[in-house]
């Protein structure tokens, strides 16, 4: 039986991180505000989350608040906020992701990959249509054509958010159970993790690589490119380490089979979905 490395670190020692780190990974005050005195006003206790505050403490007195989750700003203001310092710092962001309710989380996934989605099909249908311009011709004049184009574009962008939204939770799952494995006896936030994930889907993609570069510039621009391959391993190590409290040998051997596993699982899942397609048409 192979052996499973790792035990609990000590909860002053710090989150391991992977890859060269920069002053830009301590961002910190885009998602924290540290209280002064890490008592309840109300009770006194130093553990308290805080019987008046609604937003979830660590036992630290850190008090972590996402972006999306934060009232009075608008939902697109939430939205970019919160998928910009997701993906461009996702060591800091992930290892003090706060506890909280799914149903917001969820909302924010779903609205993430619609919004993906919907830009990539934007971006690749006009290239299409700078290629081929009597394609689209036919199909803008060809009114069987633009319907069948319509509905499939009904269908197809949601149930490919759909399956984003699945595939990152299931990530997010993955990474709790392996953390298990590895020696953790912490509760985890994993479906949170996934849900927010999804922030990487909305600002690597052309559209939200378009958008970055007109907020942010062409070098941050640069930057993000290669974060939809390098982030979900950023995080999920940050993830392990931060809110599970496993030492680096346990955090990377815990983020690794997380992902190990999900590509295993998307990878049976794109094989039976190619078998119940060849077969329908078969038929």
């Amino acid at each position: 039986m192979p052996m499973r490395p790792g035990r609990a670190r000590d909860a002053h020692s710090r989150p391991v991180e992977s890859g060269p780190r920069t002053a830009s990974d301590d961002f910190g005050l885009e998602l924290l505000d540290v209280p002064a005195a890490v008592v309840c006003a109300t009770c006194g206790r130093p553990d308290c989350a805080g019987c008046l505050v609604e937003e979830p403490t660590h036992p630290s007195g850190i008090v972590a608040i996402i972006p999306w989750e934060r009232p009075g700003l608008t939902i697109l203001t939430r939205l970019w906020a919160t998928a910009r310092v997701a993906t461009l710092k996702p060591r800091s962001f992930f290892a003090v992701l706060p506890d909280g309710e799914i149903a917001p989380a969820l909302a924010f996934a779903v609205v993430a990959e619609l919004c993906a989605v919907l830009g990539l099909g934007v971006v690749f249908g006009g290239a299409l249509a700078l290629i081929f311009p009597e394609l689209a011709s036919a199909t803008f004049y060809d009114p069987v054509l633009r319907e069948l184009l319509l509905r499939g574009l009904a269908i197809g962008l949601p149930a490919l958010a759909l399956f984003m939204v699945s595939l990152h939770t299931l990530h997010g799952l993955t990474l709790d159970s392996s953390a298990k494995k590895a020696g953790s006896n912490r509760r985890g936030r994993g479906a949170r993790f996934g849900l927010y994930a999804c922030s990487w889907d909305l600002v690597t993609l052309p559209l939200g690589l378009l958008l970055l570069a007109v907020t942010d510039g062409l070098r941050t621009t640069i930057k993000a490119a290669p974060l939809s391959v390098n982030a979900p391993l950023y995080a999920a190590e940050a993830y392990v380490s931060g809110v599970h409290g496993l030492d680096k040998a346990a955090t990377h051997w815990a983020a690794r089979r997380a992902l190990r596993m999900t590509a295993l699982l998307l990878l049976c899942g794109i094989l039976l979905a190619s078998a119940v397609l060849a077969l329908a048409v078969s038929r």
